[in-house]
């Protein structure tokens, strides 16, 4: 996701289905309070810029 990955290519990329990467996508922009998928792709891409 902080790599520009949609639900599709993760699920593809995990061997899992859509609506379980959905269902994290959602479960964690709840325990991290952000309100929709722009924020926490914000959040993610903060997250993967700052490694190095």
């Amino acid at each position: 996701m902080g790599q520009g990955h949609s639900s599709q290519e993760i699920a593809k990329l995990l061997g899992r289905s859509v609506k379980t990467i959905e269902t994290h996508r959602f479960n964690i922009r709840t325990k991290l309070n952000l309100k929709d998928s722009t924020d926490l792709i914000r959040y993610a891409t903060r997250g993967v810029s700052g490694q190095q």
